[in-house]
């Protein structure tokens, strides 16, 4: 709302009010009720009752009229129009004053809103972006975590063999354990007695049973 229609507002309401006022209050303060009102042609009213100024140069009053007890009317100054629309002018220049600042401060505070919600959308797009440009950072180590990951499945395997092979250990020096070093060196000895004359008699019952004991010059 601008200012020119908030003034227009608040003198309509200021009318409003003064009207209303003049018509319910006045005639129970002068005594209207009782009493009437009595204007001359020029404009000017009697000095017992009214509301208008006795001359031009005064200001606006209302007057009340009484009898006194020899019959004498009475005129009394029961309020000061002007001073009171003057107090009312005030109050409402002082309130319109508090509005317009009211209308300034809720101006500013829009646009500290508009200000907060634009400085919010850029933000987020800063975020966008920067998080937009990391993603195509990391983008590369995809596949380097894919060569990981067939490593790491590569890496059980080898433990898996490594506890397959330490089984066997286990079993093979449990077994070897059973003999001491003089008697195994004496399997061995046996061993490898038994292997050459094994290959010894091979080569003598080879001789005897093609019959050839002597060497032999063929042509």
């Amino acid at each position: 709302m601008s200012v020119p229609l908030l003034k227009i507002g608040v003198v309509l309401s200021t009318m409003a009010m003064i009207t209303n006022w003049m018509s319910q209050t006045l005639p129970s303060l002068v005594g209207l009720n009782t009493t009437k009102i009595t204007a001359e042609r020029a404009g000017y009213p009697d000095r017992s009752t009214g509301v208008l100024p006795a001359n031009p140069e005064e200001s606006w009053q209302v007057y009340s009229s009484a009898q006194d007890s020899e019959g004498r009317c009475v005129c009394t100054v029961v309020q000061n129009m002007t001073q009171s629309i003057q107090v009312l002018d005030q109050r409402t220049q002082r309130d319109l004053q508090y509005v317009e600042k009211m209308e300034v401060q809720l101006r500013g505070l829009e646009t500290k809103f508009r200000q907060v919600e634009e400085s919010h959308k850029q933000n987020i797009a800063k975020q966008y972006k920067a998080i937009k440009v990391k993603m195509e950072e990391l983008r590369p180590l995809i596949p380097v975590l894919e060569e990981y990951k067939a490593d790491a499945k590569l890496v059980l395997q080898f433990k898996e063999e490594v506890q397959n092979l330490t089984s066997v250990l286990s079993e093979l020096q449990e077994e070897m354990g059973a003999y001491d070093y003089e008697e195994l060196h004496s399997r061995v000895s046996i061993c490898i007695y038994e292997r050459y004359f094994y290959v010894r008699y091979s080569f003598t019952a080879c001789g005897k049973l093609t019959g050839i004991s002597d060497p032999v010059t063929i042509k």
